[in-house]
């Protein structure tokens, strides 16, 4: 259940979800390993999926500020899919290697991509709701009933007096959407740099003994 008493109004909710600089402060964790750190494919990775965290919340960011569902919901879609494929590949540091070039280059016999279902469903002990979640902003992407609906507002204080409303300008069908959004943003981050720090404690700062 997403926590949307956290939030005083969806203008304090606009405020949380601001960017800050959670996911520089990650990167920065590299510093303390001095200059001379060799490139490896997970240390790769890892400045990637910072990288990318960075770009996709402070989008979501940016049109939940400019009340724009339309742009947010795929946006936290692509935030859901980084948050799933961090968590795999921090219990399979190997499978970073499928992702460095296109599959039809990959060589025969090799792993293979997983889809992300399957990415979900590994997923599922960490996050179990996840697979709803990103059902529900799939409906969002790919023009579902959540879609369908989401430029009409039903307007009106009882049955005998409702009326729909549309708009050609991005908007919030109600304040409880916004607040999901803003709520659905900060749960995906909280994940994300959880997951990125310890990514960088097993697989980056971690020496095994001689």
């Amino acid at each position: 259940m997403l926590d949307l008493e956290q939030f005083a109004s969806v203008e304090d909710a606009v405020e949380k979800v601001k960017l800050g600089q959670r996911y520089f402060e990650i990167g920065e964790r590299m510093l303390a390993l001095g200059e001379n750190v060799p490139m490896n494919y997970p240390i790769a990775f890892w400045f990637s999926m910072i990288s990318r965290a960075e770009g996709l919340h402070g989008a979501i960011a940016r049109e939940i500020a400019e009340s724009n569902p339309h742009a947010v919901f795929p946006l936290l879609r692509a935030f859901a899919e980084a948050v799933v494929l961090v968590n795999y590949v921090y219990g399979h540091p190997t499978y970073v290697e499928v992702l460095t070039s296109r599959p039809r280059e990959q060589p025969k016999g090799g792993q293979k991509r997983k889809s992300i279902q399957a990415l979900i469903d590994y997923s599922k002990k960490e996050a179990p709701g996840m697979k709803n979640v990103y059902a529900e902003l799939s409906e969002a992407t790919h023009f579902g009933a959540t879609a369908m609906w989401s430029a009409h507002v039903i307007e009106g204080e009882d049955e005998d007096s409702l009326q729909t409303s549309w708009t050609n300008s991005p908007r919030w069908r109600s304040h409880e959407q916004a607040l999901i959004a803003c709520a659905l943003t900060l749960e995906f981050a909280e994940a994300m740099t959880t997951l990125l720090h310890n990514f960088f404690e097993q697989h980056i700062a971690f020496s095994p003994p001689d």
